[in-house]
C-alpha cells in the first residue's frame, strides 16, 4: 500500500496548530522528537502510550495530565492556550481509544439551509468546537509494524480528511516533519517566537542530510535580528494600510499593488541585514510624498540607506567613524 511518491514534490505549508487538538499514538523517542516541534505551537496534545519516555517527563513533565480518555474535560482548560496541555492516557491504544474526547459533530446534516438559521453567534460557537475539538492531526509512533498499519488504516477510514503521520513509513505520509532551521539572533541557544522558520524537506528520502541543512543554515545566519526587521516591515505595511493618512487620499485606483511594489523595493534596497535599521515612520511619509502627495520620485537605493535607516543607527556609525 502506497499512497505517496517521494519522488513527486510536496507542499510546504506552515500548519497553525493554536487551540487545537493533535493525537499522538506511542510514548517514546520518536513522540519526544514530535513533541519538541508541537510543543511551541500551543495546542492540546493527547498521547496514548502505556510508558513515556524519560526525557519526554524530564522535558515536559510540567504541561502533562494523566486522564482516562472517558474524563477529559476542555472546560477545565481557557482558550486561547497560554500554553501546550499534553494529556496522557496510560494504555496501549485500542481502535475504540481513537475517537477525539471531545468531539463535535451536528445531530442532523449540515445542509444551506439549515446554515442560514444559524445566528452568527451560533456559526462561531459550532465552528470553534469542530475545529477545536477535533483531531487536526494524528501521529503515530510506535515500532510494532502491524499494529501501526492497523491504527493508521483505520484513522484514513474514521477521519479521512485529518493529516496522519506514521513512523517510519514515508510512503503512506501525505504529510512529514521536515528539518526547521530557525534563524535570528540567539536562535541556535534560545529559539523563540521572534525567530525565521525555514523548512527543509528532501521529500524523505534523506532526512540527516536535511538536518545537517538546517544546522548549517542556523550558523550562516544568527547574528540576522530577524524580530526587529519583521516587525519594521509590518509597521510599514500596517501603516500604509491607514484609512486616515493613505488609502482615502490615494487617487490612483487601488492602491494595493503600487503598495506591494513600494514594499518590496524598499524590503530589497535595504537587503536581508539592513532591513533591522529601515525606519518605518520616514518609509511612510516618503510613500506619501511620492505616491499621493506626488512632490518628489522615488529615490535610488542609495538613498533610501542614507536617508531612511533609523537615527539611532545613524549616531552609531558617526561614533563609529570619528
Amino acid at each position: 500500500m502506497s499512497i505517496v511518491d517521494s519522488n513527486v514534490p510536496g507542499l510546504c505549508l506552515s500548519h497553525r496548530l493554536f487551540n487545537k487538538t493533535v493525537l499522538i499514538v506511542g510514548g517514546g523517542e520518536v513522540t519526544y522528537t514530535r513533541l519538541e516541534k508541537l510543543v511551541p505551537t500551543k495546542c492540546k496534545i493527547h498521547i496514548i502510550s502505556p510508558t513515556l519516555d524519560d526525557k519526554i517527563i524530564e522535558d515536559y513533565g510540567d504541561l502533562i495530565i494523566e486522564v482516562d480518555t472517558k474524563t477529559i474535560n476542555y472546560d477545565d482548560i481557557q482558550v486561547p492556550l497560554k500554553k501546550t496541555v499534553i494529556y496522557h492516557t496510560k494504555k496501549f491504544c485500542d481502535l475504540e481509544d481513537l475517537e477525539p474526547p471531545q468531539k463535535f459533530q451536528f445531530e442532523n446534516e449540515i445542509t444551506p439551509s439549515a446554515f442560514w438559521k444559524l445566528t452568527e453567534e451560533e456559526r462561531v460557537k459550532i465552528s470553534e468546537k469542530i475545529v477545536y475539538n477535533n483531531w487536526s492531526l494524528i501521529l503515530i509512533c510506535i515500532d510494532n509494524e502491524k499494529v501501526s498499519l492497523d491504527l493508521y488504516q483505520y484513522c484514513v477510514m474514521k477521519f479521512p480528511n485529518v493529516p496522519i503521520n506514521i513512523c517510519d513509513r514515508p510512503r503512506l505520509c501525505p504529510i512529514y516533519f521536515g528539518a526547521v532551521a530557525k534563524i535570528g539572533v540567539n536562535s541556535l541557544n534560545s529559539p523563540d517566537e521572534s525567530c525565521m522558520e525555514c523548512m527543509i524537506s528532501s521529500n524523505g528520502k534523506a532526512p540527516r542530510l536535511a538536518s545537517l541543512l538546517k544546522k548549517d543554515i542556523q550558523k550562516r545566519y544568527a547574528d540576522l535580528d530577524v524580530k526587529t526587521s519583521c516587525n519594521n516591515i509590518e509597521q510599514l505595511r500596517e501603516s500604509l494600510k491607514d484609512n486616515e493618512t493613505v488609502v482615502s487620499k490615494f487617487k490612483g485606483g487601488n492602491i494595493i499593488p503600487t503598495r506591494m511594489r513600494f514594499l518590496i523595493y524598499v524590503t530589497d534596497a535595504f537587503e536581508l541585514f539592513g532591513c533591522q535599521n529601515l525606519d518605518p515612520v520616514k518609509l511612510k511619509q516618503l510613500f506619501i510624498e511620492v505616491h499621493i502627495d506626488k512632490t518628489r520620485e522615488l529615490p535610488s537605493k542609495e538613498v533610501l540607506l542614507k536617508e531612511y535607516t533609523k537615527s539611532d543607527i545613524i549616531d552609531e556609525y558617526t561614533k563609529l567613524s570619528i
